[in-house]
């Protein structure tokens, strides 16, 4: 909660609700009573997870939605959207503590306009 000191009333109101129990977890939000959102992550097996995630807003017909995987053992994480979003990411451990990663998003709806994203990330760890 945010109170408003100046005009003495509560400016915001959120509220937020998480469940774990082994390799589930949920999550629910509702922010100012108009935004919903949750999430459900799993833990499939020691070789991969999996979690969606849902978004509404009060007035608006549109819900979004994200779906997402990651596979340890292959170190890739492709997501889906609503909005028709493509990504895809890949890590490769170079040696312990050095990391390359190469992710990537693509408009499904408009794939031959262009602005498509390529990222390249170098980490090191200390």
């Amino acid at each position: 909660m945010a109170f408003d000191r100046a005009k003495s009333k509560l400016s915001q109101n959120n509220f937020a609700l998480g469940y774990k129990a082994g390799d589930f977890q949920l999550h629910i939000n509702v922010n100012d009573g108009t935004e919903f959102g949750g999430s459900v992550y799993q833990e499939v097996n020691n070789e991969g997870e999996t979690s969606v995630n849902l978004a509404w807003t009060a007035g608006s017909n549109n819900m979004c939605f994200g779906i997402a995987t990651r596979l340890p053992r292959a170190t890739s994480s492709p997501a889906l959207n609503n909005a028709s979003l493509i990504g895809i990411g890949y890590a490769l451990a170079l040696q312990p503590g050095v990391k390359l990663t190469l992710s990537g998003l693509t408009d499904g709806k408009n794939f031959s306009a262009g602005g498509h994203k390529v990222e390249l990330g170098f980490e090191l760890e200390a």
